[in-house]
């Protein structure tokens, strides 16, 4: 009963939320050739090498191309703007690519653009957030117009996973106006051109009449900047927005029930979990004790919260690795709920009366539920006597340099999308891949870990440079044990991603978690 009345007040308020508010949508795109994707937060650049970030992923692909993509139905990996490759022996592969490919501004798309690409990705000077994911590229050769061969440091397996969310930029646009230029005004080869940006507000698309592939159905597309989640969902029950992303599982039926929209759900490659400082970035704490972090694992209730804030859709994880990624291990348990056995272990750990904590959060950019879940959370540790004060960030720029600096610590909510990779190497690099600590006490390999273990990165080194996949499991469930019994963060769940679309348009909820505009069409 309370549920049902909790439901038809959020209703009213979205309702009334959505007769208030005005159309938003430009003169130069009538509504009737649009569709827009509601964005939480603004990306932070136009250039697709200098962003790690999702959203920006997702804007990425409406403006460019990538040499491979992924078959949204099957998963595979399949041809793009190459048409064909092969493997010449261990560290070498070529690739044929198309030769009817122009980019928006008129320049013609060669192997010595994918050359120029790669090259600056892999200049250290650039210094581009992009070139850990392909850096085991030692080198790239023109053949021929049409040929391209690269050359890797040894056997590197993820080859193809990696190319599938790399874009390509012309080579004399970029050296004619320069990086900062290209990053506001972006020219690339894909299904839509750019046509505006207004920070903090939109960005706009329009077809690409000249596309080498099929063309959108919807002649404009158009993201908005609505950081928050009532008022995208106002937007769209009115008609202001097309897609919500992330759409909160207690707002599902208020969808639905509206007539105008309905949601979809898709499991998804995203992790996610409450980071445990225990190297200390953030100063000395009582996180860098394992029984301590052992404590936090048994004291938050996990399946609690997926069957009670997430209507049951998640996967419950051990480990980082989702289960949809190779290399996942289902023979690790994750810990169970044990308010008894984490209090023993705080006095085990030498805080029988526990202690207090910082506990930094920020917008649901990507994870339904986050508000709730963060509070179940921090009232879940407070009975064992863990006092959590939760600091919330209401911007994804500053949270992420936070994160960065290692200044997010000692608890924070983060979860990663493994850049669209189907493969463990998509988060144990970036994320555990620590290569010790400086003298500064920061990781010298990533600025992402906040957990490190020297034998862990030899595991991880090892099974990033073999083919031998029976052996790359071997080791992969190695790095998930240990993660495990080290409690390195708490792992929570394999996302399963929600969306709220408006029933004007035929969609496909993505597997990948890349919203493509381009593949909308109207409702017949």
């Amino acid at each position: 009963m309370k549920r049902l009345r909790y439901v038809g007040i959020v209703s009213i308020l979205i309702i009334t939320l959505g007769l208030l508010t005005l159309p938003a949508w430009s003169a130069d795109a009538p509504r009737d050739e649009t569709v827009i994707l509601a964005f939480s937060s603004d990306i932070q650049t136009l250039d697709p090498h200098d962003h790690i970030l999702r959203l920006g992923i997702i804007t990425m692909y409406h403006l460019f191309d990538n040499l491979v993509v992924r078959n949204l139905d099957t998963g595979e990996i399949i041809p793009h703007l190459a048409t064909s490759w092969k493997i010449v022996d261990d560290n070498t592969w070529e690739f044929k690519l198309r030769d009817d490919v122009v980019f928006h501004n008129g320049e013609k798309f060669t192997a010595q653009t994918v050359k120029f690409n790669y090259d600056r990705i892999l200049n250290t000077d650039n210094n581009l957030p992009q070139r850990g994911n392909h850096k085991e590229i030692k080198s790239v050769e023109v053949i021929d117009d049409t040929t391209v061969r690269f050359t890797t440091h040894r056997p590197y397996p993820i080859m193809l996973e990696r190319m599938q969310n790399f874009q390509m930029i012309p080579e004399g646009y970029f050296k004619e106006k320069g990086k900062a230029h290209i990053a506001e005004n972006p020219v690339g080869t894909g299904p839509y051109k750019f046509v505006h940006w207004i920070r903090g507000r939109e960005l706009l698309f329009e077809r690409n009449e000249d596309y080498w592939g099929p063309k959108p159905a919807l002649k404009y597309a158009k993201i908005r900047i609505i950081p928050d989640t009532s008022t995208q969902i106002a937007e769209l029950l009115s008609g202001g927005i097309d897609i919500v992303r992330a759409l909160p599982p207690d707002q599902i039926e208020v969808v639905n029930a509206s007539g105008v929209a309905r949601h979809m759900i898709s499991p998804i490659l995203r992790t996610g979990f409450l980071q445990l400082d225990s190297v200390g970035r953030s100063g000395e704490h009582p996180v860098q004790n394992v029984k301590v972090r052992q404590a936090i694992n048994h004291a938050v209730n996990i399946d609690g919260y997926i069957q009670y804030i997430l209507n049951g859709n998640a996967d419950r994880v051990a480990t980082v690795i989702n289960p949809k990624a190779f290399g996942y291990d289902d023979t690790i348990a994750p810990y169970e709920y044990d308010p008894d056995k984490a209090k023993a272990l705080l006095k085990e750990a030498g805080f029988p009366n526990g202690f207090e904590l910082r506990f930094r959060t920020g917008l649901s950019t990507v994870e339904p539920g986050l508000e709730q879940t963060v509070q179940a959370m921090a009232a879940d540790l407070e009975k064992v006597g863990i006092k959590v004060k939760i600091d919330q960030i209401n911007e994804i720029g500053p949270y992420v340099t936070q994160v960065k600096e290692g200044k997010a610590g000692p608890l924070f909510v983060w979860s990663w999308g493994y850049y669209s990779v189907f493969d463990a190497d998509g988060i144990l690099y970036d994320l555990f891949h620590c290569g010790g600590l400086d003298e500064n006490g920061q990781p010298k390999d990533t600025p992402w870990a906040y957990y490190c273990d020297e034998e862990m990165d030899k595991w991880i080194e090892a099974a990033r440079g073999t083919i031998d996949q029976e052996e790359r499991q071997k080791l992969y469930s190695k790095i998930q044990k240990k993660l495990h019994d080290d409690a390195a963060h708490v792992f929570k769940w394999g996302f399963h991603g929600i969306w709220g679309v408006s029933k004007r348009l035929t969609w496909k909820a993505p597997i990948d978690e890349i919203d493509r505009m381009f593949l909308a069409a109207p409702a017949q």
